[in-house]
């Protein structure tokens, strides 16, 4: 049988190489208007803009008013160039952030075309030009200086972002439907019980395969669906080879303080906490095949996080005398005895009589009530289960949870760029409970074989592919 992994990554493909194409959400552009030094406009001006780290240019030209236009760009560096007949080459560079609309206004001076001005770096736009957005952006340099107990992308922008709270999940006091969360384009709401939820925790990818984070808090554009978007921009790979690995690790025996209440003889519960992984992106290169410096390229991301930990818990279970018909001990904290009746006395004004002396005959026990006894541990105290306590427990914790990204970007030409990505994550958590070997879930064709200790996978696996790029403009496009 054809697993689900590979029918997606087939499907990936299969998107990939059609000939429909679409923008991704969270693309960003720079646009604005070629002037001279008196301000008049320049139409006609060629403007070229390379992306710094892959290569890649992109070529257009300014129309009749002298406006331009370069859409479709993902978060980076770029190198702006631009030229005009009688004047001197004007080049600047510019960070573009996650799905950012740079207004870039150059200026040209009459001079040799041989001759260039140059701007070392465009000061950042603190100021949005086009909407009343109020938005906030993690970066990749904030991305890997601040502290993480888990590595987990709503924790950072839980603590850079005002007015974010509930972890992530709620923005300026609204519930959770109010938020979106969009990787790459996808929305990552759970359709059934709405808002970002658990859904969004268990499918953000690992935060060194996230290259920028935009959240609008307010006044979120019109092609969204809630108030609040998070619109998160994977990495992709570059003209150079770019990894990184990393490891942290917590147990019982590192950093466990004994509380002032503890004996001497305290040993702190069993505990074992690994976060380890790596990421790698580069070109696409098969040697004397292909070389895919400047137009193909890939970048994938792997990490587990691993637990293993051994948590006290009190538990409430029935008595001996209970698990035999005996409810005369049934007493609540106020101490008034609960009493039980008969449903085989249900008398025409529903009335019913009470068990004597609150007891079931051992008779009328139900299978079901057995089954569920013999899967119950038995108390270890002789305390009232209806007021304290009568069992403490220890609930051994296991936890896996690999985290698997892939991307890959190919450049055809300035007007068609392609790229998809994949992601997958597979929690394995351990169950609630472990059953004793007598207990029913460990007969042979009803669940786990004896003495096994009860497991429960969680697959879950997010995909998103998309594919498109900027048209060029020429000068007879005229945008408003």
């Amino acid at each position: 049988m054809i697993s689900r992994s590979f029918r997606l990554a087939a499907m990936a493909v299969a998107l990939l190489t059609s000939s429909t194409v679409f923008a991704q959400s969270g693309a960003g552009s720079i646009q604005g208007t070629v002037q001279d030094a008196t301000g008049a406009a320049l139409p006609g001006s060629a403007i070229s803009v390379l992306n710094q780290k892959t290569g890649v240019t992109i070529s257009t030209k300014a129309n009749s008013v002298g406006f331009y236009s370069v859409p479709g760009l993902f978060v980076g560096s770029y190198t702006l160039t631009f030229t005009a007949p009688g004047m001197k080459k004007f080049q600047t560079t510019f960070t573009l952030e996650n799905a950012q609309s740079a207004i870039i206004n150059p200026k040209l001076s009459v001079g040799d075309v041989a001759e260039t001005v140059t701007v070392t770096e465009s000061d950042p736009q603190l100021v949005t030009y086009d909407s009343g957005t109020v938005s906030n952006v993690l970066d990749r340099k904030r991305m890997d200086q601040l502290p993480q107990n888990g590595r987990n992308v709503l924790g950072l922008l839980s603590a850079t972002t005002p007015g974010l709270e509930g972890g992530g999940q709620r923005a300026n006091g609204l519930m959770g439907e109010a938020l979106e969360y969009t990787q790459d384009g996808a929305p990552m709401t759970n359709r059934n019980f709405g808002g970002a939820g658990n859904s969004t925790r268990a499918q953000l990818p690992d935060p060194d395969a996230v290259e920028e984070v935009k959240i609008e808090t307010l006044n979120s554009s019109a092609q969204f669906a809630t108030p609040a978007t998070a619109i998160l921009t994977t990495k992709s790979g570059t003209n150079k080879v770019r990894g990184s690995v990393f490891e942290t690790h917590r147990n019982n025996a590192i950093g466990i303080a004994r509380a002032r209440q503890d004996p001497a003889t305290f040993a702190a519960p069993h505990l074992v906490r690994n976060e380890f992984g790596g990421s790698v992106g580069a070109p696409i290169m098969i040697p004397k095949l292909y070389d895919g410096r400047n137009k193909s390229f890939f970048f994938v991301a792997y990490e587990r996080f691993s637990i293993r930990q051994a948590a006290n818990q009190l538990v409430f279970v029935p008595t001996v005398a209970m698990r035999n018909g005996d409810f005369s001990g049934l007493i609540n904290r106020a101490g008034i005895r609960q009493t039980l009746y008969d449903p085989n006395t249900t008398q025409a004004d529903l009335q019913r009589l009470p068990f004597p002396n609150n007891q079931i005959p051992i008779g009328r026990i139900s299978p079901l009530a057995k089954a569920l006894y013999a899967a119950t541990p038995l108390p270890t105290t002789a305390d009232n289960p209806l007021v304290s306590s009568n069992i403490t427990d220890v609930n051994n914790i296991k936890q896996d949870v690999p985290n698997i990204n892939l991307r890959l970007d190919h450049v055809k030409d300035q007007n068609n760029r392609f790229y998809a990505r994949f992601t997958q994550i597979n929690q394995f958590q351990q169950a609630l409970r472990n059953y004793p070997n007598a207990s029913p879930a460990n007969v042979a064709g009803g669940g786990l074989p004896a003495g096994a200790t009860g497991y429960q996978e969680i697959p879950i696996t997010t995909i998103s592919v998309a594919c498109g790029g900027p048209q060029k403009l020429d000068t007879k496009m005229v945008i408003a």
